[in-house]
């Protein structure tokens, strides 16, 4: 599948990129989200079989997967998810894309199931080979246990950046399962992030933005399946 990447506007200067998913209480979603809310919206990221859905945000078309810039953070934003079949391609596409561009690290958020923690710590990290290897900033946050996984495109995303031999840090704050979204889970991994990187961010504004998250998501659900209800319905006519 051909993954394509377009940037409309050069960006410099840059140094890290970020980007997440919507996993666990759409943490990685809602903190790469909330980080691009103040950027410049610089290029996009498309694929056939992307969501087929838009919104209007902030007076603007709101695109499937922005890639955004803010000073030395660069990242893209994937407002509708990605497909099943084109996780595998799309990863590995952006993974590609990002040691092409030569940033010093990418710094990627998810989620952890919050019935797994077994002390006061609010999150766990891992790390590339390269991130330890170049003694980049860890904040002295505990590295995820051994038995537990990532799983879904963070796992793609982050396997395909070892195996290029590229510094990448993973926040994984624990989250609520029982909720759609975890806005608190997710200005934990903010906060870690702003300071590991000296890179000032309020995270006072996350729950607006993860209510109004939620609605999005459920809006994008019920158009999907009228729309396989649709197919469905004209398959048994044919």
């Amino acid at each position: 599948m051909r993954v394509e990447f377009r940037v409309f506007k050069p960006v410099e200067n840059y140094e890290l990129f970020i980007t997440g998913f919507a996993g666990i209480g759409i943490v990685g979603h809602l903190a790469t989200k909330y980080i691009a809310r103040n950027c410049e919206v610089v290029g996009v990221v498309r694929y056939r079989g992307e969501p087929p859905v838009v919104s209007i945000e902030g007076g603007r078309l709101l695109l499937q997967n922005e890639i955004f810039s803010c000073g030395k953070v660069v990242g893209v934003v994937n407002n509708y998810g990605v497909h099943d079949a084109a996780v595998y391609d799309y990863t590995k596409a952006l993974a590609s894309w990002v040691v092409n561009n030569e940033f010093r690290a990418a710094v990627l958020f998810g989620g952890l199931d919050g019935r797994l923690r077994r002390d006061q710590d609010l999150l766990r990290i891992v790390y590339t080979s390269a991130y330890k290897r170049a003694e980049l900033p860890t904040g002295g946050a505990k590295v995820l246990e051994q038995g537990l996984q990532i799983v879904g495109p963070l796992a793609y995303l982050v396997s395909f950046l070892e195996e290029l031999d590229f510094p990448t840090l993973v926040i994984l704050p624990y989250a609520d399962v029982s909720r759609p979204a975890d806005p608190y889970a997710a200005s934990v991994a903010v906060d870690f992030f702003s300071k590991l990187f000296d890179f000032p961010i309020d995270t006072s504004g996350l729950r607006q933005l993860a209510e109004e998250l939620e609605k999005e998501l459920e809006e994008m659900r019920r158009r999907l399946e009228e729309q396989s209800k649709r197919e469905e319905t004209s398959r048994l006519y044919i």
